[in-house]
């Protein structure tokens, strides 16, 4: 069904895997538009509760096409990249949690995709940058917007400019990556922390990541008033019930 990825279900877990490592999973048109149906198949999928998002041990992804992107005049360029935010934010707007498992190469808008994801888990051996600056471009779909979220404006000017790598243990400290595992480890503790999650009362994760989703570009005043109508309507689904079950347990 697709040349760019594949699809895989466990119980109520699905992974979508880059699987174009010839072309380190470049982000193509082709790879953009099977993508986008793949996370669309999860949002109607009513049983998926968590999704996890993978690439191979040598690569996540390296990026956009640059013969797309070569290729591309103004307008061409303009709508590529809209197109590439459109998608990405795909991701926040699931209504379930988004797990990237990186490694390897995680350049360019392979990072800028794994960004929109909730929680990364990625390896020693992972190596994420913005490569851009080199080509003579800047990243296009979100990457100094994100960063932002997570890092200082020197150090998105450090990273951004001299197109170096982001440290493991620099993008751990910051936030940017959740946990570090060993490469034999990394799919395994990714669905372990996804079944975790699926266990959890899907209501109340959906609340959560609209409230963490929202404090990404909206003003504290929208972001708490957001805040207290979730709570009141996770209190009128699973709340009120998960309550008192466990008030009768320590009776």
């Amino acid at each position: 069904m697709y040349k760019t990825i594949s699809i895989s279900h466990t119980g109520n877990i699905t992974t979508i895997k880059f699987d174009n490592e010839p072309t380190m999973n470049a982000m193509s048109q082709l790879f953009l538009k099977e993508f986008h149906e793949a996370v669309e198949s999860v949002r109607n999928d009513k049983e998926c509760r968590v999704l996890i998002i993978r690439g191979s041990e040598k690569v996540f992804s390296a990026g956009g096409n640059l013969h797309e992107i070569a290729g591309a005049d103004y307008e061409k360029a303009t709508l590529m990249a809209t197109n590439a935010h459109y998608i990405y934010d795909g991701l926040l707007n699931l209504d379930i949690p988004v797990i990237a498992a990186l490694d390897g190469i995680v350049y360019g808008g392979g990072l800028e995709l794994a960004l929109r994801c909730d929680i990364r888990f990625c390896t020693p051996e992972t190596r994420m940058k913005f490569p851009e600056v080199d080509m003579g471009i800047i990243p296009g779909a979100g990457g100094i917007s994100f960063l932002s979220k997570y890092i200082s404006p020197a150090d998105i000017a450090y990273f951004v400019y001299s197109c170096k790598q982001i440290p493991v243990d620099y993008a751990h400290n910051h936030g940017i990556v959740q946990d570090v595992f060993s490469r034999n480890e990394l799919y395994t503790k990714s669905e372990e922390f996804a079944q975790l999650l699926a266990s959890k009362p899907r209501e109340a994760l959906r609340a959560a990541k609209h409230e963490i989703t929202a404090t990404m570009s909206r003003p504290l005043s929208e972001c708490l008033q957001i805040e207290v109508k979730e709570f009141a309507a996770t209190l009128q689904t699973d709340g009120k019930r998960i309550i008192n079950e466990w008030f009768e347990k320590k009776k």
